[in-house]
């Protein structure tokens, strides 16, 4: 039997800047994890639907590999994009609203333009297949935490870090890829480099327990945004008590731990949320039916 399932019974189920140029959100390997578990989501006609556009773009070959072209071209064909990457609070603002959208556009309001044009019928196929890469790539940064960041230090970027006592990066990249890295590398350690992803994406996938499950997804990047605004805001998260001019902190291995259950979280939630709208878009769909039960787990740090 089939659930219609809720974005947000969704997200309880499986999760339980200013910033010129901020980091990929959750770099090329987490952009494509967050698109391959989409694509197992879609439904027939979803599928179909991107599939005939994706086959239109002669750059790549399947979905989940458009998943990262967002940041390919913000710094030379599309660098009015660069700031629809993320939205920034000021740091005693706990409320993500419009009001936090920069007038030249932020993540929030660059995922209602680009949904409104991929569900246009009247665009054309070039204008849609865009809109598909660009909404791909949002729903992965804005469940990256530190794409909802506060206005000044570049998203973590200059948060200076000595990542497990072994080597020194920043914030920003600690969560976009130092943790998913570190993690697939232990688990994976006999696969190419550039393979682990895939075997990521499958353990992902079997956590995610939407078996005979079809998945509609209403659109509401404010509420994603404030989910990723209350992670970053919590005590452990070591963000907002951290200053650029202070000396690095050295997050250890319960951060690491900690950290990676986040990110498997947010990791699963942008790519059932993903398919769930791509699913609500391409089938004309304006509401749901029927909610699952909530599961534990909040995606907030402990």
């Amino acid at each position: 039997m089939s659930w219609i399932v809720r974005s947000v019974a969704v997200a309880a189920m499986i999760a339980g800047l200013i910033s010129v140029e901020p980091a990929q959100a959750y770099g090329r390997d987490g952009h494509r994890i967050v698109c391959d578990l989409a694509y197992r989501y879609l439904s027939d006609a979803a599928r179909t639907e991107v599939d005939r556009l994706v086959a239109e773009d002669p750059q790549f070959t399947h979905f989940r590999d458009v998943c990262s072209w967002a940041d390919e071209v913000r710094g030379s064909t599309h660098r009015h994009t660069a700031p629809w990457h993320y939205i920034n609070q000021e740091r005693n603002d706990p409320h993500v609203d419009a009001e936090d959208c920069a007038e030249n556009g932020c993540v929030t309001s660059a995922i209602d333009l680009h949904a409104g044009i991929f569900a246009d019928a009247s665009r054309s196929d070039a204008d849609r297949l865009e809109a598909l890469k660009f909404l791909a790539h949002w729903m992965g940064d804005i469940h990256q935490p530190l794409h909802v960041s506060i206005a000044g230090d570049r998203g973590g970027n200059d948060i200076n870090v000595l990542w497990r006592g072994e080597r020194h990066t920043n914030l920003h990249r600690v969560w976009d890829s130092e943790i998913i890295l570190d993690y697939m590398a232990g688990e994976w350690a006999w696969a190419p480099a550039d393979e682990r992803w895939q075997y990521f994406a499958e353990e992902l996938a079997a956590g995610i327990p939407l078996a005979g499950v079809d998945v509609y997804t209403p659109l509401d990047p404010i509420g994603w945004a404030q989910e990723s605004h209350d992670i970053v805001r919590s005590r452990e998260f070591a963000y907002y008590w951290a200053r650029a001019e202070n000396a690095p902190i050295e997050p250890g291995d319960h951060y690491y731990e900690t950290g990676l259950r986040i990110s498997q979280q947010r990791l699963q939630a942008a790519g059932v949320r993903l398919a769930g709208l791509l699913n609500q878009i391409v089938e004309g769909r304006t509401q749901t039916a029927r909610t699952v039960p909530d599961l534990p787990g909040s995606g907030a740090l402990d």
